[in-house]
């Protein structure tokens, strides 16, 4: 393990950030660059889990609650990182169980302003265990036309050739509540059917990411 996290300020939290998708892992970066004197990001790792040594390694459950819980999970058992802490818009129950059970830091919501997770980071490298307690749903709102983030990720996953049942276990919901993104996602692409909808994945950036297609 590397030394531990200088949180008395002479030096920034050192942060990896981890997810399938290179614009989730280039947004987070772009969020946090404001505040690089105070979370320095070591590592933009898309597909894997971090190599580099960090403080903290910030995953991005875009696309992927148990599959980001599973890598999670990996890295804490490697001891690669001294605090896994996962940024999603929920948190289920079933979710946040799994998350303690194998020894994640912290959950962190996406409707946190930026400084506010800057601060949260912080105060986990400092030693407090945040949002592991409570269920919490984040508002999303999409402009009219768009897809949501939540419809992004049904997308994501639809193109990788999964069913509504296997879309919802991934994402900790109900096969029902899938099938109503689904049609969302249909009337919003001009599409019928999930081939045509799978065709137009990489319009919205979110198109199989090869490290997905391998496992």
């Amino acid at each position: 393990m590397h030394d531990a996290a200088d949180t008395s300020g002479n030096r920034p939290i050192s942060v990896a950030l981890v997810n399938d998708y290179e614009i989730i892992v280039h947004g987070l970066a772009a969020m946090l660059e404001p505040f690089e004197q105070r979370l320095e990001v070591v590592d933009l790792e898309v597909g894997g889990e971090t190599t580099a040594r960090a403080d903290v390694a910030l995953f991005d459950t875009f696309a992927g609650r148990r599959h980001a819980l599973a890598r999670s999970e990996n890295m804490v058992d490697a001891d690669r990182v001294d605090h896994v802490v996962l940024y999603t818009w929920d948190a289920s129950a079933d979710f946040l169980a799994e998350a303690v059970r194998i020894g994640v830091s912290g959950v962190l919501l996406k409707s946190q302003p930026a400084d506010e997770v800057v601060r949260s980071v912080e105060r986990i490298v400092a030693g407090e265990r945040l949002g592991l307690e409570h269920i919490a749903r984040s508002r999303q709102v999409a402009e009219d036309g768009q897809l949501s983030a939540r419809e992004q990720e049904v997308l994501a996953l639809l193109a990788l050739g999964m069913t509504n049942r296997e879309i919802g276990t991934e994402l900790f919901v109900s096969a029902e509540t899938v099938k109503t993104y689904v049609r969302r996602i249909f009337t919003k692409l001009g599409v019928s059917n999930r081939v045509q909808a799978a065709s137009k994945a990489a319009e919205h950036a979110v198109g199989p990411p090869r490290a997905r297609l391998d496992r």
